[in-house]
């Protein structure tokens, strides 16, 4: 049997780069933050619809 070795998964490329981790944690407190204020709330609503 030949056994292939295992790639080491640092040679691996990230799932996410660093600038689209910063963007994920940015919306996700915007988003906690929307769900706290009624003001935000409306900014949601008023973007999700400028979506469509």
């Amino acid at each position: 049997m030949n056994q292939q070795p295992k790639q080491p998964d640092s040679s691996a490329a990230p799932l996410m780069p660093r600038w689209a981790k910063v963007a994920l944690v940015v919306v996700a407190l915007l988003v906690m933050l929307g769900y706290a204020s009624p003001d935000m709330r409306a900014v949601y609503v008023a973007a999700w619809a400028a979506c469509f």
